[in-house]
Order: C-alpha cells, then structure tokens, then sequence
C-alpha cells in the first residue's frame, strides 16, 4: 500500500490515537494494581496490629508499640512495693510483698488497651497513646494471714482489748457501763483489710478499721423493769405499826440485791433477814426490860425473863419475804407482828389497861384505861414456890378449873392464866384472908391468889390479852423513889 493510496492514509491516520488509549489504559491499570498493593498492605499491617499494640503506645513510660500482649507484659518494669500498716496515720508496722509470694500482672490491663485499639485505623493512630496503669498483684493469700498473725502491731502487749457493756449494780441503782473498744487489732480484720487494699492496687492498710470490737454493746442491754423499778425509789418505807415507820436506806437495799450477768436481779434473803433481826431487836418487846410506874408513883424495871408472855414478837420469816418483795418493786410496806395492836412508848409497851401485882405489897389493881376499877389483896408464893415476877399477859380463861400439881388439885372457879408453865390468877375459897404476911409461911404454889367475889368480877371484865405486872419492890428493881422528880 503506497503512501498516496487512500487506504494507506486511512490507516495511519488512526494508529496514534490506538496508542494512546493503550496507554492510557496500561497506566489505569498499573495505577490499580498499586492501589491493589497498598490496600493489602495496609490490611496486612491492620492484621499485624490487631494482636499488637499501634505505634507509640505507652504504657507507664515504656514503649510497647509494635508488641504482643506478652511481650509487652515482660517488658513493663514494676518494682514490688512494701505493704504498710498504719494506725490512725502513724506507720506501725509493713512487710514486703513478696512475703507473701507477691508477682506483679498487667493482664487484664493490656487487654483492655488492646481491645480498645481500633486495627484498621492504624493509620490514623500514629500519635502518641500514654497509659498510666497499676498492675495487679498476685498473691498467696494463705501467706497473708500468717504474716498478719506474726505482724508486732498484732501482738502488741500493751495492747488493751475491747470491753462488752455490761449491767452494773451501785449503791443507788443499776446501770450499764458502756462498751469499750481498746488497741488489741483483730487479725483475720487486719487480713482481709490487706487482701481489699491489694485487689484495689493500695499498699497501705489502716489498723484503726481492724481493731477488735466488743460482741456485747450497750444497745444490746437495756434496763429491765425491775432495774427501773429499783431505780425510781430513793428508799424503802417499812411500817413498824403502832405509828413508827422505819426507813431502810438505798445503799441497805442495793446490799440485798444479787445481779446476774444477764440483768437477772434476785433478793439475797439472808441479807433481807439480818435486817430484819436488826429490827426485831429494835422493836421486839416480849422478854425485854421495861420502865413501868407502880400505883404509888415509884418507877421500877420490870420484864426481862424469859418466861415473860406479854410483848410482841416479829414474825420475822414473813417481815423478811415481805421486804425481799418490796425491795424490787419499791412499794412500800409492814412488818408483821403476831399480835395485833402493837403500840411502843418510851417506857412500855402494854398501854393504860393492865393488872398490876406487887408482890412486896400483896396487892392487885386492875387499870381501865388509866384509871383503877377493882383492886384486892392477894397471896403469892414465896421460897421454892415463888411467883415469878415478870410482864405477862392473860392467856385464857376457864371457869371452871382443875389446877394441878405436884402433890396437889384443886377446883377453882375462875382460872386467868399468865404463863405456859402454870402462873396465873384464880379464886382461892379456902382461904379466909388475903394480904399482908400470910405468902411467907402460908403462900400459894406460885399463882395469885384472889378473894372468890374479886376474881369473879376480874374474870368477867378482863379480856384475853389483857397486860399484867407482877413485880417485888424490895428486889432493887426500883429506879426512882417515891416522890423523887425527874431529871429529865
């Protein structure tokens, strides 16, 4: 084909152009290809980094870029610190951890960077990444509690432990003394005070939060009721009758009172019943000496034997169980006297109606009220036979009687007994005088021997109960004269 042919021209008229797009299309093509070579290679550089830290990525100031999560474990530095005590600020005690076969780990630390870290964006995470962490502490935990049991903070001897309230008896109440905790520090708290401290990353323990503390506080013991009972009176008011009142103070009854560890308050009866006897002794009239004017105005001590019959007795057994009560509820209340009508005086006790018998004068009066309503002339016994002198009172009446002895009985009409041995008043109608000095060689078995008209009207006016007094003036019983005034 020539050059001028039509055909020729055609031909390489269009073969430049074909060039070009060749061209063209091999550079797009090539153009892709390094696209294609990037995009793996940046998947495959994402792929390295997805198990490995992205570039400057600090962890505590050391570069772990670039490294496996163990790799970087081992590459992390961490020296071991010392674990301290401290109590209320003050160092007191430490040991080093690796007493206790301590290891630092930054396990869960470095996996969560790791999982935080986008892989495919690594690219764009070119600038610098720091991260402060604690690691953990891996421990042997059966090592802690020997070492807190060894610690000298721990064992401390001067340590003082914690006191439980408890209920306290004083002399005006009860109370409850309050807890206290002390310094003795409680191990197995101490221990699990360290084992918190070490999961949170801490060195430090405060033995001020371990401190032993009481089982018992004051919360826990309330006042009873009859602690609160004892506590509201400020004594205890026994009436004595006859209008004395005694008034036992609160320290006496607290003396009574017998506290149980558990708030239990008993009464100690013996210590109830000294009291008692203490009042008895005060109180009691049968068997003591008493100051009594005779019908001539003289004084004289009379009473004191033991076979005296009138006085009052305390029924102490029952005074006693009746205080014992009063005591825990602070009521007030009595003694108990057998007899009743107590009444007590500065010099007697058997008030204005009694028989009085003086055997120096050989004479009865019988006193109402103060004022003589019968008296008589009578025979007592003397020598072996003598009429006990004494205070008695009439124990019954019999009429009539079969008095009996030894060597004798005898009928009588109207029988007043004074003693449980035998003595008392009656009608003697074998007789055919009274008085004067007939007793001393003719007197009677011990009784008071009375005219039959004169013991009728005593029997029938005199009750049971009724006060006599039999003394003998010439015995040195006689404490103011006739006549003598009183100092006083």
């Amino acid at each position: 084909m020539k050059r001028n042919d039509p055909d020729y021209e055609f031909h390489h008229a269009r073969t430049p152009a074909k060039r070009d797009h060749v061209a063209i299309v091999l550079k797009a093509f090539i153009v892709v290809l390094i696209l294609l070579a990037l995009a793996l290679l940046y998947l495959a550089v994402a792929e390295h980094y997805r198990t490995r830290f992205l570039p400057d990525t600090y962890v505590n100031g050391t570069d772990i870029s670039g490294m496996t999560h163990d790799e970087a474990e081992n590459a992390l530095p961490y020296e071991l610190s010392t674990f301290t005590i401290t109590n209320g600020g003050e160092e007191v005690d430490s040991f080093a951890l690796t007493d206790i076969g301590g290891a630092y780990c930054f396990d869960h630390q470095l996996s969560a960077i790791l999982k935080q870290q986008h892989a495919s964006r690594w690219l764009f995470s070119l600038s610098r990444k720091d991260y402060d962490e604690v690691p953990d502490i891996t421990y042997d935990e059966t090592k802690v509690a020997a070492i807190v049991e060894a610690l000298d903070c721990v064992n401390d001897p001067d340590a003082t432990e914690p006191e439980n309230a408890y209920y306290e008896k004083t002399d005006t109440g009860f109370d409850v003394v309050p807890e206290k905790t002390g310094t003795a520090i409680d191990a197995d708290l101490l221990t699990s005070e360290i084992r918190i401290a070490l999961k949170n990353g801490e060195y430090t323990a405060d033995a001020q939060n371990c401190l032993k503390q009481p089982t018992v506080t004051a919360d826990d013991l309330p006042l009873t009721d009859t602690m609160q009972a004892v506590n509201a009176y400020d004594s205890l008011p026994i009436d004595m009758s006859g209008g004395a009142v005694e008034t036992i103070d609160k320290a006496t009854v607290m003396g009574w009172l017998v506290l149980a560890d558990d708030g239990t308050v008993t009464v100690d009866s013996s210590a109830v019943a000294g009291t008692v006897a203490e009042l008895a002794q005060k109180y009691n009239t049968l068997g003591t000496v008493r100051t009594f004017t005779t019908h001539s105005g003289q004084k004289i001590q009379v009473g004191g034997s033991e076979k005296d019959t009138m006085g009052y007795e305390m029924d102490q057994e029952t005074t006693t169980q009746r205080l014992a009560a009063a005591a825990l509820t602070g009521s007030p209340t009595s003694a108990r006297w057998p007899v009743a009508g107590f009444t007590r005086t500065d010099e007697n006790d058997f008030g204005s109606t009694y028989v009085e018998v003086s055997i120096y004068d050989q004479h009865l009066w019988y006193y109402v009220d103060g004022v003589v309503t019968l008296e008589t002339d009578v025979v007592t016994g003397e020598g072996v036979n003598s009429t006990t002198p004494g205070v008695f009172m009439i124990l019954d009446k019999q009429s009539p009687a079969t008095l009996s002895g030894t060597g004798y009985e005898t009928k009588v009409s109207y029988w007043m007994p004074v003693t449980y041995s035998g003595t008392g008043l009656h009608d003697a109608t074998w007789r055919t005088s009274f008085g004067k000095e007939i007793y001393v060689s003719g007197g009677s078995h011990g009784c008071v021997n009375m005219p039959l008209e004169k013991a009728e009207e005593l029997y029938n006016s005199i009750d049971m109960g009724t006060p006599v007094i039999i003394y003998n003036q010439d015995v040195g019983n006689v404490i103011e004269e006739e006549g003598d005034t009183d100092a006083e």
